[in-house]
């Protein structure tokens, strides 16, 4: 089986905006977010069904999930922040962490492409928050 795209990310070996990672996990801002600072939690462990990871990993990522919640709702200050897990397109876990202002927002069919230059922008407010918060890389 070949690494998916979040690997190749992860290694480096494939572009990204990663603005965290521990040894179990990392974090990516996604190239078709639905808005601004649009994260993607992935565990380093290929595993193609949220369900399917190791206890310690998934527990260990919805506590990540709840901090990465309140750095969106910080940084961008919505109304409410979404978690989900959909994987249609990349059979590797990954948990979307993103803002919603209106109920239209939740649409992963409403995300739309970005540039690398909007990425890096998004990625150095979520670094900065990330770092101010404590959970450093």
């Amino acid at each position: 089986m070949s690494e998916s795209i979040f690997t190749k990310i992860y290694k480096g070996d494939a572009p990204g905006e990663v603005v965290f990672r521990d040894d179990l996990c990392f974090v990516i801002l996604t190239i078709t977010p639905n808005n601004p600072g649009h994260m993607l939690l992935i565990p380093i462990e290929e595993t193609p069904d949220w369900q399917d990871l190791e206890p310690d990993t998934f527990s260990h990522m919805m506590l990540l999930a709840q901090k990465l919640g309140k750095i969106v709702k910080k940084v961008y200050n919505p109304p409410k922040v979404a978690l989900s897990s959909v994987g249609f397109e990349v059979p590797h876990v990954h948990i979307h962490i993103f803002s919603l202002f209106k109920i239209a927002d939740i649409d992963h069919g409403n995300a739309r492409s970005t540039t690398p230059e909007a990425m890096r922008i998004e990625a150095d407010k979520i670094r900065a928050a990330i770092k101010q918060e404590g959970l450093v890389e």
